[in-house]
């Protein structure tokens, strides 16, 4: 790259820098925030585009799907040459996305990076929002900082902070989220989120539209006519996204035999890759199963600085997710309501099923964390609310 390259690249991510932040400032202003929000927003920006110089390192070391994003040659079965001739679900939409910047404008690498940093940062806001909305500046301090500090958490900035499909799914998840949080006000972000969602990845697009259908029946302000007819119309896109999906996976028909070859396939594929992280996950019983997806790799596992962030990662969330399942026990005992928010009741939901789908198709450790990096926060934010309510309910009851 030459010094004039160089300088047009640094102008413009000095740029797109400068524009988020003057981005969140409005931001804060217009959902008056408190202080420490608002400057919790800034740094998590600041934190999450450092992440994009990490992730733009560990790929120039180790290489990675990323670097043929950038350069359109992930997947060359459509014989794209053309901008528009790229275009398509999953990886074509990445290619055709970076069609301009990559091969129109000629832009490094380094560049895509802090540009997907960006689109992620927007989906990462919009969950930071519900955040404000449910823990008020009322909190106790240390509730605020705990609710903010799981943002920071760095398999979620890791993944999606570098050119790849998280990017996109961490955008259409917030979108999602934000639009069930705020419904109906923002109710034409939770359809797009979706959309997003199932053309970069199918099966994500699929189990997020299935919750946020879960989450329209449970409104209480849609009068039944209109869940009967929006039900169906959902319906009929499911259909379709089922057989789009059953056409990507190569099923005949559907059945529990068929389901079962196709996850032995799957899980033989990424065999061949000969990764060291790998696991014998169809020897597992379910029970096992779930917990690799949500709580491997261990201490045991440890070989280098990136197995330690995991396994750090992994304890913490074993240790929000026991609080979750002690806080709920105790507010049926104590028959008092832990006033869990619907859209972190759908976030369970949805970190319930894609735990299901990740158990029945990756054997791979270091997959199932970038996989599972998009939606865990809501999980973290929901077991975090159910402490944040105990801590208030015994205060009460004292």
């Amino acid at each position: 790259m030459g010094i004039e390259e160089m300088g047009v690249e640094v102008v413009l991510i000095f740029g797109l820098v400068v524009l988020l932040v003057w981005s969140n400032v409005t931001v804060a202003k217009s959902t008056g925030m408190s202080k420490i929000q608002a400057w919790g927003l800034q740094f998590l920006w600041v934190y999450h585009f450092l992440f994009s110089f990490v992730f733009y390192l560990y790929l120039q070391k180790n290489g990675g799907d990323a670097i043929r994003y950038w350069d359109l040659t992930a997947d060359l079965s459509q014989g794209a040459s053309a901008w528009w001739e790229h275009w398509g679900r999953g990886t074509f939409f990445l290619q055709w996305f970076n069609f301009l910047p990559s091969k129109v404008f000629a832009l490094d690498f380094l560049f895509g990076n802090v540009l997907y940093a960006c689109i992620s940062f927007l989906g990462i806001r919009e969950i930071y929002l519900v955040g404000v909305k449910y823990w008020p500046e009322a909190s106790t301090k240390w509730m605020e900082w705990g609710w903010m500090g799981l943002f920071f958490l760095p398999n979620l900035h890791f993944w999606s902070s570098g050119v790849g499909k998280e990017a996109f799914l961490i955008l259409g998840l917030g979108w999602a989220v934000r639009g069930l949080a705020d419904f109906p006000r923002h109710g034409i972000l939770m359809v797009i989120g979706v959309l997003l969602s199932f053309w970069v990845r199918p099966i994500s697009g699929l189990v997020l539209g299935l919750v946020v259908w879960l989450g329209l029946l449970t409104e209480k302000r849609i009068a039944v006519p209109y869940k009967t007819g929006f039900s169906f119309l959902i319906l009929l896109v499911v259909a379709y996204a089922v057989d789009r999906i059953f056409v990507a996976m190569h099923l005949e028909e559907i059945s529990l035999s068929a389901f079962g070859q196709f996850s032995a396939g799957q899980m033989e594929f990424l065999r061949g890759f000969d990764a060291a992280s790998e696991v014998p996950m169809e020897k597992y019983s379910w029970a096992v199963k779930l917990w690799t997806v949500f709580f491997m790799p261990i201490w045991t596992d440890i070989r280098d600085f990136w197995d330690l962030a995991a396994v750090m990662e992994n304890i913490l969330a074993f240790l929000l997710l026991s609080g979750l399942v002690i806080g709920l026990a105790y507010g049926w005992f104590t028959k008092i309501n832990m006033n869990i928010p619907r859209v972190l009741k759908l976030g369970l939901v949805m970190t319930i099923l894609m735990g299901i789908v990740f158990s029945l198709t990756l054997n791979n450790l270091g997959i199932m964390m970038r996989m599972k990096s998009t939606y865990m926060l809501l999980c973290y934010l929901a077991a975090w609310r159910v402490i944040y309510s105990a801590n208030k309910s015994y205060y009460c009851i004292s």
